[in-house]
């Protein structure tokens, strides 16, 4: 019987602390995928603006220049835009933010951020195109920067929140 409770005592202490690895894995995961996307549309805006590439084409070369999940952000919203379903820029660039928001670990503020590049994606000249990329650019370079900083902190608090909450159910149940 003893046995029984000790692999009981591990199994809880390990899937809790195992819980807690995970999590401070996505915090680490958001600042990479924030990176990717800062750089995805930094090669979208030389697409768009010096190599004057439509917009659905622009889209399918970026998703092919970034990786995943990042590249399914442009997939989507280009295959959307070329299979000329009716959909207009912005709703396409929704669809492929919707399928984003499914496969990255990024946060709500960002994914708001992301969602704000519909409303202005291939609507105007190529000068305003150019000084929103920029700005976009630096919002999501500030978004990297909060997310590193929140990576230092939050990395331990998941890791050893995880262990001892696991301990902390152990003691209660003994």
């Amino acid at each position: 019987m003893l046995w029984l409770k000790t692999v009981g005592i591990v199994l809880v202490i390990g899937s809790s602390g195992l819980y807690g690895m995970v999590g401070a894995r996505r915090i680490e995961k958001r600042v990479s995928q924030l990176k990717n996307i800062r750089l995805a549309m930094n090669f979208l805006e030389k697409e768009i603006t010096c190599m004057h590439t439509p917009l659905s084409q622009a889209l399918l070369r970026t998703a092919k220049f970034s990786v995943p999940p990042v590249s399914v952000l442009f997939r989507e919203t280009s295959v959307h835009l070329h299979g000329k379903q009716g959909l207009t820029a912005s709703e396409a660039w929704s669809q492929g933010l919707d399928r984003l928001r499914k496969e990255s670990a990024l946060s709500e503020d960002d994914l708001e951020l992301l969602s704000s590049v519909a409303m202005q994606i291939g609507m105007s000249n190529v000068d305003e195109q150019k000084k929103f990329f920029t700005l976009i650019q630096e919002e999501l370079r500030i978004q990297e920067e909060k997310s590193l900083a929140e990576v230092e902190s939050g990395r331990k608090i998941w890791a050893y929140g995880g262990f001892i909450l696991g301990t902390m159910v152990v003691l209660l149940l003994i």
